[in-house]
């Protein structure tokens, strides 16, 4: 005789009931392939209503972020450093048992306005599907064409890509149009610039830097692109003008170095 196991009761109020949303038992390997997100990576949180300003709670998300993130929760990793540790407020996710301890994420939604911009936390456990920037070009064959075509920085994300790839870089959309290609959702608009990442772990020469942003300047729409080292980001505009100090972008804030991929004097910009 066989004995009925109890299923889990669910409760009106339990995130991870809400239709519409990812319900698979998700962990920090399943969702992340086994590696930490970094800035400008791509959340899909299948319990958004976990997000916090703080980890200990303080004050909730505005009214705009929580509706958002009803229809489209997705949240952008932000550049700074993640925090271990539970929070002292319940968090309803349902967690892989192999999953490790709870880490908070740090990450921004962005609203249609351009005031609309909030920092917050993600817990690791909430997170479903992770889309690093490199992952997001082979998706605009998804959009409707009208998109492909008639919006400048998406029509011009081959191109951009090809003149990239000439130089030996990883690379992927940021900004508006990574989110929209990661999401579906139409936020780029017709004055959309096209933002770039370029992973460069090794040192990019100033020279190499120049060229490369006179090719992507020649495009039919504004680019700007950031070159992603070990130790943060630094404009590529900035880097190409050879100046004495760079502002380079890092987990802990901005900082003034001379060489982007050495930084062994750091000062804080």
């Amino acid at each position: 005789m066989t004995t009925a196991v109890p299923r889990r009761r669910r409760r009106a109020d339990d995130p991870d009931e809400h239709p519409g949303r990812p319900r698979r038992v998700v962990g920090p390997v399943p969702a992340m392939d086994g590696r930490t997100p970094t800035a400008h990576d791509l959340l899909l949180l299948h319990c958004p209503s976990s997000l916090r300003r703080t980890v200990s709670g303080g004050e909730p998300l505005p009214t705009w972020a929580r509706t958002l993130l009803r229809g489209n929760p997705w949240v952008t990793v932000r550049r700074a450093p993640a925090i271990a540790g539970l929070s002292p407020t319940r968090v309803h996710c349902t967690r892989d048992g192999s999953a490790t301890a709870e880490s908070w994420i740090p990450v921004a939604l962005h609203g249609p306005r351009p005031d609309q911009r909030v920092a917050a936390y993600a817990p690791r456990s909430a997170v479903a599907l992770t889309l690093a920037p490199e992952q997001l070009p082979d998706r605009l064959a998804q959009l409707p064409e009208d998109r492909q075509l008639g919006v400048p920085a998406l029509a011009a994300l081959p191109e951009a890509g090809a003149v990239v790839e000439s130089y030996n870089l990883s690379w992927g959309p940021i900004g508006a149009v990574g989110c929209e290609l990661a999401t579906g959702v139409p936020v780029t608009t017709l004055d959309s610039p096209l933002r770039l990442l370029l992973r460069s772990p090794l040192p990019f020469s100033r020279r190499d830097a120049l060229l490369l942003r006179r090719r992507l300047r020649k495009l039919p729409v504004w680019v700007e692109a950031e070159l992603e080292t070990r130790h943060g980001s630094v404009s590529l505009a900035e880097y190409s003008t050879s100046p004495q100090f760079l502002t380079l972008h890092t987990p802990d804030g901005p900082k003034l170095v001379g060489d982007p991929w050495f930084p062994r004097q750091l000062r804080s910009a």
